[in-house]
């Protein structure tokens, strides 16, 4: 019998060298090199073993020139889909993207017009906003509200906002980034129904998908028959497996006009495929070996998660939103004065650099976003850091 793999998540590996976004960028985006990060959504966790194994048999070849899309590839996904998500996925449904982010500009230019508006549900990841912008399309924002300390859709302004004829597209995090929410059944549902009734395409990014704390599930757009005609959903090995630097991801639309549309945009821009280890990584990831190693992971993170709210709480005024899903905890500091007070202690005081809610859209104003997919070593000090600077301050302080 093969012999269990147990991943060690506690051990602090450096990233000292390897030019990544969340170091590198310290003191451009927070005017301190030093300061601790745990701002940029990918983990301080290394990517598995096998994985890793994978990647360096391939670059032990010598030749790295042009590579087909292969079944193997396909096969990997639809095995993914099926075994983790419970999703039927055809072959014909996928494909391949060098991000999700491309896709939604992809989905942007070739499901609207210039002067077209795009809906979205705010506080959001924060390229919803600039690749509507960017592109020359309307934003039109349906903000979240919380009930119980969780965000909850406003069906009413959506099926107003959904109803106007300029809307052709709509953006939606399946699960929710900031907030972590792992949308329902029954909400994606009505979110279908009311995109279908006026005509406007739904497209789903679902790349936080596979961290989803237990007791709650992950529900894909891919399992709502009404969803067919109208859906865009993507999906990425990034979060998952700590692997957003090699770009593989990939699309799944059982509509086959929307996927003609689509592929063509694809091909006019010339992003219709990922690179070699890419590949290689989405063929390796999505694998038995891939589900034991996110098993473990979500156990691991579900108790960061965890020790992190409970930390928090000690802070009077300040209100955090325990996730559902994702590795981030989005937490409001509005009463402890100015957005850019609270930033600024949070860097010098604290020494900690947090995602600003500004990123995130108007709704966002206000709020940090905590990634804590990072060693419990590291992580806990720099939240204690936070509770001693803000707990010892009266709110409005």
């Amino acid at each position: 019998m093969e012999e269990k793999i147990i991943y060690d998540f506690d051990t602090v590996v450096s990233r000292q060298g390897t030019h990544a976004e969340k170091y590198e960028a310290r003191q451009r985006f927070f005017g301190k090199a030093d300061v601790e990060p745990f701002w940029v959504a990918d983990m301080d966790l290394p990517t598995p073993g096998f994985l890793v194994e994978a990647l360096k048999a391939r670059c032990e070849h010598p030749m790295y020139g042009y590579t087909e899309q292969y079944d193997g590839i396909f096969d990997s996904i639809r095995w993914w889909m099926k075994n983790e998500h419970n999703a039927e996925v055809d072959g014909r449904w996928l494909s391949l993207s060098p991000s999700v982010v491309t896709s939604i500009s992809l989905a942007i230019q070739a499901f609207t017009e210039p002067g077209d508006s795009v809906a979205l549900l705010s506080p959001v990841y924060g390229p919803f906003f600039s690749c509507t912008k960017q592109n020359h399309r309307k934003v039109v924002d349906c903000p979240l509200h919380i009930e119980h300390g969780k965000f909850e859709i406003d069906f009413l302004t959506l099926e107003q906002q959904l109803a106007r004829p300029e809307v052709k597209l709509m953006l939606m995090c399946n699960p929710q980034n900031p907030g972590g929410r792992a949308w329902s059944f029954q909400c994606l549902e009505l979110v279908v129904k009311m995109c279908a009734e006026h005509g406007v395409i739904l497209f789903s990014d679902e790349i936080h998908s596979d961290v989803v704390y237990s007791p709650h599930n992950h529900q894909t757009v891919l399992n709502i028959p009404e969803a067919d005609a109208i859906s865009v959903v993507a999906h990425s090995i990034g979060k998952t497996f700590n692997a957003s630097g090699l770009q593989a991801s990939f699309t799944m639309i059982k509509n086959a006009e929307l996927r003609s549309m689509f592929r063509s945009m694809q091909e006019r821009v010339h992003a219709a495929d990922v690179n070699l280890l890419g590949k290689v990584a989405l063929r390796e990831a999505f694998s038995p070996a891939g589900a034991e190693y996110k098993r473990q992971l979500l156990v691991y993170l579900q108790e960061n998660i965890r020790l992190v709210c409970e930390r928090l709480r000690q802070i009077d005024g300040l209100q955090v939103m325990e996730p559902e899903a994702t590795f981030l905890v989005w937490s409001d500091f509005r009463t402890f004065g100015p957005w850019q007070d609270v930033f600024k202690k949070l860097i010098h005081e604290a020494n900690v650099a947090l995602s600003g809610g500004n990123f995130f859209g108007p709704a966002g104003e206000g709020w940090f976003r905590i990634n804590c997919a990072h060693p419990r070593s590291v992580l806990l000090p720099a939240v204690d850091r936070i509770v001693a600077e803000f707990g010892a301050t009266e709110p409005g302080g």
